[in-house]
């Protein structure tokens, strides 16, 4: 009998302290073939006895966005697995695809089609998902999250198991403590040359980030960060059961699709209640806070404290909060929101990428000086594109109609101006002024859209980077 390595009896102890696992349960390991999942897979199946597990299948997705790298990957997956006697699934999809129509980055299409096939097979066969996600990952998570403005709730990073039933028995292991097994063990394992590259966020703070922080502190930076998320889970615990208690008072009424509540009694609360009794709401309507951070709970909070029964906000995934006498209406109008902006109503722009409303489109994109070549895009005299310094950019962006009181500095003039005078000015006409769109950072105005920019954001000779933005309606501008 082969004894038992020292991260394996501790992954053991892990999953039964947060009873991720029971006997008789069938689980899935989410499989890509690199050394975080194939040391799972290979644990998992050591421990198979001790959990009492019934079966253990292994699942892998191929991406198809690696040519005849992915198909090796896939390959040797089925191999490995065949070789340790455990049964597996393989899917594949259309990420590129799922990028363009979902409009964001490969990365993220990626993992949603991948945490699509792996539920709908854990559906189908009644399984648990076990995913490799390790405790550097579990650093850089967080990190992301603190710079994306995240709050308290987001910074307790991912969980040792979800309600949903995925389970993590790796995240309390750093990444040099699976190789060592990996190593101890003789285990093979594929590598992903993309992650070497810093062509996104996450592989920034993996490769560029964390390194400097372990520098700077000596040593400890993703334990340290590990006790910072274990603490914050734990305060979340807490938090779950004051908001249970506290519900009943602030809900007015649920159904599908909506939910209400009462604004004079979330106006009376402490604003750290205040902001976790919205966060619950939404969760509870949509079922997840995915793509909802701090930013966007202040704008709703904003709307309880000094909107007027009638106006309202959009917000991502559909998601609409808008006012009325003595509640606060949270609904999902996918069709509303694809109709257009609607006038008064802001459309929150959370990053670079291509942004469309109903026939108008957005299309940002941040790009180093020193990268650029003449002539320079923002020398531009085009009325649909614009170049701002994007250090001056206080993300996320908004992009509404004119407010009463609205002032800004055009550029190139050395003092502020109410945008009404502004019109005035232009010689545009009244009916025209309330369609006029103006798109705004966190701050103030950045941009009239088609007639001038803030001198507040404008590029000069100290701009390190451009943010560069096109607009067109219902097809690019000729």
């Amino acid at each position: 009998m082969v004894q038992k390595h020292s991260l394996q009896s501790r992954v053991l102890d892990f999953i039964r302290r947060h009873r991720m696992i029971r006997p008789g349960d069938n689980l899935l390991v989410g499989v890509s073939g690199g050394a975080d999942s194939m040391a799972l897979l290979h644990i998992l199946k050591a421990l198979e006895l001790d959990l009492g597990l019934h079966r253990l299948t292994a699942a892998h997705f191929e991406h198809g966005l690696r040519g005849a790298e992915s198909l090796e990957d896939r390959a040797f997956v089925e191999r490995m697995s065949a070789e340790l006697g455990v049964d597996r699934r393989c899917g594949a999809g259309d990420v590129r695809g799922s990028a363009r129509e979902m409009r964001v980055s490969w990365e993220m299409a990626a993992r949603f089609c991948r945490h699509r096939f792996f539920r709908s097979l854990a559906t189908e066969e009644n399984c648990r998902i076990a995913l490799a996600h390790n405790a550097n990952d579990q650093a850089e998570e967080i990190l992301l999250r603190l710079c994306r403005g995240s709050g308290p709730s987001g910074l307790g990073g991912m969980r040792p198991l979800e309600e949903s039933g995925i389970v993590r028995p790796l995240l309390f292991a750093t990444r040099a403590e699976i190789q060592e097994y990996l190593e101890s063990r003789g285990i093979p394992y594929r590598i992903d040359s993309s992650n070497d590259a810093p062509v996104c966020q996450r592989n920034r703070i993996r490769l560029e980030v964390l390194p400097l922080l372990e520098r700077i502190m000596a040593t400890g930076v993703v334990d340290c960060i590990q006790r910072h998320a274990r603490l914050a889970r734990d305060e979340e615990e807490y938090w779950k059961a004051i908001i249970a208690d506290l519900w009943p008072k602030v809900c007015l009424s649920e159904g599908e699709g909506e939910v209400r509540l009462r604004t004079g009694e979330i106006r009376e609360l402490h604003p750290a209640v205040a902001r976790r009794v919205l966060r619950h709401a939404i969760d509870r309507l949509q079922g997840h806070l995915q793509g909802i951070n701090a930013r966007h709970i202040e704008l709703i909070s904003t709307l309880i404290r000094e909107g007027r029964p009638g106006s309202g906000i959009h917000l991502p995934s559909s998601l609409r909060a808008g006012l009325q006498a003595q509640s606060l209406v949270l609904s999902l109008e996918k069709k509303r929101r694809e109709a257009g902006p609607v006038p008064g109503e802001p459309w929150i722009i959370e990053g670079p990428g291509v942004w469309s409303r109903g026939s108008l489109s957005l299309k940002l994109q941040i790009r180093e000086v020193k990268d650029m070549d003449p002539p320079y895009p923002w020398t531009s005299m085009e009325k649909h594109k614009a170049s701002m310094d994007a250090e001056k950019i206080c993300w996320p962006l908004c992009l509404r109609s004119r407010q009463p009181g609205d002032r800004f500095q055009p550029l190139g003039i050395s003092g502020h101006k109410k945008l009404q005078d502004f019109f005035v000015d232009l010689k545009i006409p009244r009916e025209m002024r309330k369609a006029m769109d103006i798109l705004c950072d966190s701050e103030k105005i950045c941009w009239i859209l088609g007639h001038r920019l803030d001198d507040r954001v404008k590029v000069t000779c100290r701009t390190r980077r451009v943010l560069l933005i096109e607009v067109w309606r219902s097809g690019p501008v000729e």
